[in-house]
């Protein structure tokens, strides 16, 4: 299964943040992007994150504080130097876009799980891919989890409590925003439909 982050390993640093840049840009004006929703091929299956979780209001929220706190700081800054102001404007501007194609992403990104494995996917923010056979454990989340900051972890719950946890026999690679890298073995996920998700993967293994 291929997926446009995850195709950024084939690069180096700092072309792998380029690439990242031109991704940003096809899921804003939408270039390409039904390439991310295979057809009904046999055996791949989506699951959402964006119907019932947070994750595009969290961004929502994010890209109003940019707006406001933008202006607010443009203005300040105008009254010292109409220069600097004017490129403060543009990098408000960049971030105010860059989370508009996340959201964007969110939908156009779901999580896939085929045959072969299983394609983890947040908007683009994570991309993993995870051999069947590298899938130890996984099961439905009834408790609330307290997040893991750790390099064996990828915590794929944006804005949202993660309802399933993934545990790997092995670390795999997974992408980050600008190309950046992490081998996980440990994976916590939001999904709308966690039950169908574990029981399709219990399923495979």
């Amino acid at each position: 299964m291929r997926d446009a982050l995850l195709d950024l390993c084939a690069y180096k640093q700092p072309i792998r943040a380029l690439m990242y840049e031109k991704l940003i840009w096809k899921h804003l004006f939408g270039f390409g992007v039904h390439q991310q929703h295979p057809a009904a091929e046999a055996g791949i299956r989506k699951f959402s994150y964006h119907e019932n979780g947070n994750i595009r209001t969290i961004l929502g929220i994010i890209g109003f504080l940019v707006i406001i706190e933008g202006i607010a700081i443009d203005f300040f800054v105008a009254t010292k130097s109409t220069k600097l102001a004017m490129v403060l404007g543009v990098f408000h501007l960049l971030m105010l876009l860059y989370t508009v194609a996340l959201i964007r992403a969110s939908r156009q990104r779901p999580v896939l799980l085929t045959p072969d494995g299983l394609l983890v996917r947040t908007s683009l923010i994570y991309s993993c891919w995870v051999p069947m056979d590298s899938v130890h454990t996984v099961h439905v989340l009834e408790k609330e989890v307290e997040r893991i900051n750790s390099p064996d972890v990828l915590w794929c719950a944006l804005g949202d409590q993660p309802n399933v946890r993934v545990r790997l026999s092995k670390g795999v690679p997974a992408i980050l925003p600008f190309g950046l890298g992490r081998s996980p073995s440990e994976i916590y996920l939001y999904l709308d439909n966690p039950l169908e998700f574990v029981e399709a993967i219990e399923t495979l293994m």
